[in-house]
């Protein structure tokens, strides 16, 4: 593609916006869930306005732009960060437990199962659910295979970031039952419909 749509071109000024925000709201205080919200969905609009200016090129070059942004911050702190004079405790990584604390192999190989395959089944899930939604609403085979394909790893990274943050198994095992059950339900009626007509 030779020339970008404007839209892509407002599209990188919110994305390059958004991060800048976001690194204003991170280097604060206290926490501002309005200011991360903003910038949260400043970045969501700048996506949108790449898209919608020339698809997926235009996604392309507003995250270059965002990524761009992002990167120069992180140099920045990166070479501008005084060295620590402690090792961290492999405590707060959670990586290794401390001395003579239990290593808990049960909640951790439980852990994985509930992130890995569990929130994989999911995702797919979630990803034939918006295929056979885009078969209905008269989308070419190509273009809903190209749409699943898409959201599989995506709606996959956002839920298994979702479980990894959540404090107790229940809650755990909710984000994981709601989205499943809901694209089970879209797939069982699609084809209800389509047997019926």
């Amino acid at each position: 593609m030779s020339t970008a749509s404007p839209l892509v071109w407002f599209g990188s000024a919110a994305a390059v916006a958004a991060i800048l925000l976001l690194r204003r709201a991170w280097g604060l205080p206290r926490r501002s869930a309005a200011q991360n919200g903003a910038a949260w969905a400043l970045l969501l609009v700048a996506a949108a306005l790449g898209i919608a200016g020339n698809g997926a090129w235009g996604a392309a070059i507003v995250s270059l732009f965002a990524m761009g942004t992002a990167a120069l911050f992180l140099a920045h702190a990166a070479a501008t960060a005084r060295a620590g004079k402690a090792r961290a405790s492999d405590r707060k990584a959670h990586i290794l437990p401390e001395a003579g604390e239990p290593r808990r192999i049960g909640r951790r190989l439980a852990t994985f199962a509930i992130t890995v395959p569990l929130a994989l089944i999911a995702s797919l899930l979630v990803a034939l659910g918006a295929r056979a939604l885009a078969a209905l609403a008269g989308w070419a085979d190509a273009d809903s295979n190209a749409l699943a394909l898409l959201l599989l790893p995506l709606v996959w990274g956002m839920l298994a970031f979702v479980l990894l943050m959540l404090p107790s198994r229940r809650a755990q095992f909710v984000w994981l039952a709601l989205p499943a059950a809901a694209s089970l339900g879209l797939i069982w009626g699609l084809i209800w419909i389509g047997g019926a007509a």
